[in-house]
């Protein structure tokens, strides 16, 4: 149930967002939500033709302009520099190592900041096929930006509309329908620093055939350049703040603690090769110090990795008569990606959940050396070991996605019904999407070839050589493991392994609509639109074997199985003018819409309905209230993987006393009120990660109301003012591992997931944190609430140029998320980061355009504004500072020449803004010591470009 609030707060927020008006007096139009040309349009988020400013809901239009002046080639890009944005987990702005290689090469869009999958993407009003084979969250890298008119996009619950998914919104893309000719562009983009290059092109081939035929294609290829950690002061090394008290720390104190090395332990203590010995000067072993043996991870990794893209789109109808006409929409996409890593950070005692082999180092081990065979004590028959396995080569990761796309339909224009109404229109059409993904991965290991090559013996053909015990091995091919020099080629080539992924995703989707008058009122047409769909979505994940068995470093990765979930919807639309004309109401009208949707699992019915009501011409109020759904993809209803990061031990001395019955229960589990993790037990908690056959779909209850000013005073002025309210429950979730092991000991809750045992590190303790499990529930709640304020305002200064100019901002005044049912709900108002792996709510953002027009001179300025926030949850108890407001400017100056062509140059990050550091762990950084997508992470950039047409 909403909560409206104090209204003297809600006030306050409204004079806030109407005195930024004030900030801005000329721009580029950044964000056309209000147009002077009044066009009759079928406007996203609703099926019923109209203008956009006639809509109950709000549509956020962005030109193809805008994406130019960003010198963006991404939508998904340029969305986090829209205050309706957050950034996405895979913007290529962001895209580096630290988010993983299934996931390297996604660029994805999240409006409202609920989440990827919970935006709806469209291009001409049909779905799209996910960037996954087991989601339904579509990966910009697969659309192509040089053939888009425009993109039109509503926040707010649009399922009754447009089915599942629609939760946050729509981003509705629309293609050129009317090029003719040859349009080339060439661009080129690099940072300051040399790196980050960005080559792109593209080629437009438009024109119609015969008598009543029209066909667009388009080619279009860029690249994404190599940005190495190791250049970069950002993530060149190892970084840990986890005091406020304390500075935060770089460098050889907080590397990892698996090293080159290797770490051998011996009771307590473990010891390391050093400059090629394991004594020192004195034949005393050398014990592991982190400062001087552990490794720098982050110079092995990138802050962007190389992305290559090639999209292709078409698209083309015939008119059979003067009522009907066929037309057909294809795109094909290929986003490859070369990712690498650091070497496996192996540890023979945890290095696998429950894991099928334990390659631990028998006592006989003739490559022992003498001073550590004689530290050990004579009932220790196998030696622990750490190992980072960088002396074998670095990890490599190579990810194929490729995207197909095919449309067909028909439609048709009746001048009547039956006799019944006027202008009606109807449409089928079909939807075929398809996603393939081609994982691999080089540079693992093979642990039961570790664990034979470990147990070596005497080879009696070989006088002073080894082989391995075991016969079996030997026959193929085992060679005899030394962990504790240098590993030669041979044992390379034995111990390194591959593994690979290949899944598929398929989309098919029929909807047949019919649309138009149906009477006449006095106060004008009653409109609607009537139709059904037929969709079906599958897909499914597969792993080689030895993955799925655990037989290679890193994670135990179960199947996506095959998932399949047919979908039947009828939905209707009305629209019915009440007033108009008259005192004080120039027009009143009311919208609805309704859809029901029936699965093999579940029934459900999602709703719309609202207004608007213009007591003057120039001045416009709106409301809608919806119910959306969004149903479980595949990754959610199956698989399962390992999982390892950082817990905080709600045990450890400086947690357990935060209330009692915390305390009572980390005593009963025996763990001693002193107990203090090594540093290197809290960052490798494994567990397990699953999906769940049994959930149900979210619902989400959207509430949007506002106004729309056009003052016939001021020509061309328009000024947008809009509340939204979304609150959305039965999130699927998998219950963060943090969230369950607190709540195990502070409530009881979830303890099944929680494992305590025996650690190498404190050897005889029953009590360390060992894993916990996760698994994919209904069982979250969510709310966010605020302002959007959008400004637009062109004009001319005779003989001094024409200036257009945008202010566009969100001002969030709620942001709760209830992990669990039950439990207390987390309050991310004011925060960057958030409750998971995904960033907060920041109270207020904000992005303003300058444009100026002289004859063939034209110049943009822009300017994206992130306002203060606290790093994230507890940081400020914790005593850490606060962030201070960040602005980043963006330039950019075009010259016309010959009769349609341009060239252009920009600089973005003009001042060279640097990104602000967040302390270890703060949830949205992705392991990268800030938040990618809000802050930017690359410096100033600059790009030049050329775009021709003849």
């Amino acid at each position: 149930m909403h909560d409206w609030g104090d209204s003297r707060m809600r006030m306050k927020q409204l004079a806030y967002a109407i005195s930024l008006i004030g900030l801005t007096s000329a721009a580029q139009v950044y964000a056309e939500e209000a147009t002077q040309k009044v066009e009759k349009i079928e406007v996203t988020g609703s099926r019923i033709v109209r203008t956009n400013l006639s809509s109950s809901t709000p549509v956020l239009t962005i030109g193809t302009d805008t994406m130019g002046n960003l010198g963006m080639e991404n939508f998904a890009d340029i969305a986090t520099a829209l205050p309706q944005f957050a950034p996405s987990f895979g913007s290529s702005r962001s895209q580096s190592t630290f988010s993983g290689a299934e996931n390297s090469g996604l660029n994805q869009a999240n409006l409202r900041n609920l989440g990827t999958n919970r935006t709806l993407v469209l291009i001409n009003g049909r779905r799209v096929p996910g960037g996954l084979s087991t989601d339904t969250a579509v990966d910009f890298n697969a659309i192509p930006t040089a053939n888009i008119e425009r993109i039109e996009v509503i926040t707010g619950g649009a399922s009754a509309v447009y089915g599942s998914d629609a939760v946050a919104g729509v981003i509705n893309i629309i293609t050129k329908k009317n090029f003719e000719g040859i349009q080339l562009t060439l661009d080129y983009g690099r940072s300051a620093e040399g790196d980050n290059t960005n080559p792109s092109g593209s080629i437009l081939l438009g024109g119609k055939f015969g008598e009543q035929g029209r066909g667009l294609l388009t080619v279009q290829w860029d690249k994404q350049g190599q940005v190495s950690c190791k250049d970069r002061y950002l993530c060149a090394e190892d970084f840990l703040w986890n005091d406020s008290a304390a500075p935060a720390r770089r460098g050889p104190s907080v590397y990892s603690g698996i090293g080159l090395g290797g770490r051998f332990f011996i009771g307590n203590t473990s010891y390391t090769r050093r400059n090629g010995s394991f004594v020192d000067g004195n034949g005393q072993l050398i014990p592991f110090v982190t400062a001087q043996d552990g490794y720098n991870r982050n110079a092995q990794r990138d802050l962007a990795i190389p992305t290559t893209r090639l999209m292709v789109a078409g698209d083309a109808d015939y008119k059979l008569n003067d009522k009907v006409k066929v037309y057909t929409e294809m795109n094909y996409a290929q986003t490859t990606t070369d990712s690498a890593f650091e070497g496996h950070p192996f540890q023979s005692s945890s290095d696998l959940v429950g894991g099928a082999v334990a390659p631990t180092i028998p006592r006989n081990n003739p490559f022992i050396p003498t001073a550590l065979r004689n530290a050990m004590p004579a009932d220790q028959t196998e030696m622990t070991w750490f190992q980072r396995f960088a002396g074998l080569g670095d990890r490599g990761a190579n990810n194929d996605r490729t995207m197909v796309r095919v449309v067909g339909g028909i439609r048709g224009d009746m001048e009547s019904l039956f006799g019944l109404g006027s202008d009606w229109r109807w449409d089928v059409s079909h939807v075929y999407g398809r996603t393939s993904v081609n994982l691999s991965t080089e540079g693992l290991v093979g642990l039961p070839e570790l664990y034979n090559g470990l147990r070596v013996e005497a080879d009696p053909a070989n006088a002073g050589g080894y082989r391995c015990v075991d016969a079996v091995a030997r026959g193929a091919g085992c060679v005899p493991i030394n962990p504790f020099a240098p590993y030669t080629p041979a044992m390379a080539n034995y111990l390194t392994k591959g593994s690979s992924a290949i899944g598929r995703s398929i989309i098919k989707d029929t909807i047949a609509s019919l649309s138009g008058t149906a009477f006449e009122l006095p106060a004008g047409a009653v409109k609607t639109s009537v139709g059904a769909e037929y969709r079906t979505f599958s897909g499914y994940l597969d792993f080689d074997p030895l993955s799925n068995q655990g037989l290679v470093t890193g994670n135990q990765v179960g199947d996506t199985d095959f998932v399949e979930t047919k979908t039947r919807e009828y939905f209707g639309e009305i629209l019915v003018p009440i007033l108009a004309d008259k005192p004080l109401v120039h027009a009143l009208n009311f919208e609805g819409a309704f859809r029901h949707s029936s699965t093999a699992r579940d029934d459900y019915n999602t709703w719309k309905f609202g207004g608007d009501w213009a007591p003057i011409e120039s001045l416009r109020f709106r409301a809608q209230k919806a119910r959306a759904v969004r149903s479980p993809v595949p990754s959610e209803l199956s698989g399962i993987s390992t999982t390892a990061g950082v817990i905080n031990d709600p045990c450890a001395a400086v947690r357990r006393n935060i209330n009692g019955t915390r305390a009572a229960n980390c005593a009963a589990a025996g763990v001693p009120a002193d107990y203090a993790p090594p540093q290197l037990i809290d960052q490798g908690v494994q567990g397990f990660s699953g999906g769940n056959p049994n959930l149900k779909p979210e619902i989400a209850t959207t509430l949007t109301y506002g106004m729309v000013w056009q003052p016939s005073f001021v020509k061309n002025l328009s000024i947008t003012i809009d509340r939204f309210d979304v609150e959305i429950k039965d999130i699927i979730t998998t219950v963060s591992r943090q969230t369950a092991v607190d709540l195990c000991y502070d409530r009881g809750l979830l303890c099944g997931s929680v494992t305590r045992g025996q650690h190498p590190l404190l050897p005889g303790a029953n009590y360390v944190l060992r894993a916990v499990n996760e698994e994919q529930q209904n069982v979250a709640e969510q709310r966010v609430a605020g302002i959007d304020l959008s400004v637009n305002y062109n004009f001319k200064l005779q003989n001094y140029g024409a200036f257009d100019l945008s202010l566009l901002s969100t001002i969030y005044d709620k942001a709760t998320f209830v992990p669990l049912v039950g439990e207390p709900e987390l309050d991310l108002l004011g925060q960057a980061g958030g409750s998971t792996t995904d960033q907060g709510f920041i109270k207020m953002t904000a992005s303003a355009n300058v444009g100026y027009r002289l004859g063939k001179f034209k110049a943009n300025w822009n300017m994206r504004h992130i306002g203060k926030a606290e790093m994230g949850l507890g940081s400020h108890e914790a005593g850490f500072p606060a962030i201070g407001a960040h602005t980043y400017h963006n330039i950019r100056v075009g010259y016309d020449f010959a009769k349609s062509s341009e060239v252009y140059a920009g600089i973005t990050n003009l001042f060279d803004k640097k990104p602000p550091f967040f302390a270890s762990g703060t949830s949205g950084t992705q392991a990268l010591d800030t938040i990618p997508g809000y802050y930017d992470v690359f410096g100033r950039s600059y790009f030049v470009g050329l775009r021709t047409k003849f």
